[in-house]
């Protein structure tokens, strides 16, 4: 099936560029900036001393800025347009990502990763059982190295513990 010029909008320079992935970006950092400020219900505080949403607002006063710098620039200079989005593997990563939430409080952070790892790589091509092994693996490693030793987060790391 062919797609002529007029399906893709470029016909209309206006829509082309509306359509172009470094507006529809910036609109969605935009969004969710604009949303994660107005949701920070936390006292900010100052800069000597931090409240608790002072963080949450930087990040997200961060995002708006990029949403803002990112759009203005794919509107002064359109790039390609959005391609099709791959549902099957969107919907994996997602119940990858659910997997991981439900998982993490009853199997532990190794576990939960791992479990994270392999469900997500039915989004893929990686067809190797070895190779997404020990991606699941090294990611599991990693993340008890950040988090558990270098961060000291209490989190339970394997099934039977705590």
């Amino acid at each position: 099936m062919s797609v002529n010029a007029s399906d893709r909008g470029e016909d209309h320079p206006i829509r082309a560029r509306l359509a172009s992935r470094d507006v529809l970006a910036g609109i969605f950092f935009l969004a969710l900036g604009v949303i994660g400020l107005s949701l920070n219900e936390y006292r900010i505080g100052q800069a000597a001393r931090m409240g608790p949403g002072y963080m949450p607002m930087l990040v997200f006063g961060g995002l708006t800025g990029m949403g803002v710098l990112v759009t203005a620039m794919g509107l002064a200079r359109p790039g390609p347009a959005v391609e099709r989005m791959a549902v099957a593997a969107t919907i994996w990563i997602l119940v990858s990502l659910a997997v991981f939430g439900i998982a993490i409080e009853r199997l532990g952070l190794m576990a939960a990763t791992a479990l994270l790892v392999c469900v997500a790589s039915l989004a893929g091509h990686l067809g190797q059982p070895l190779r997404v092994l020990a991606l699941a693996v090294g990611l599991a490693l990693l993340s008890l190295g950040i988090f558990v030793w270098g961060l000291g987060v209490t989190i339970r790391v394997w099934p039977w513990s705590f």
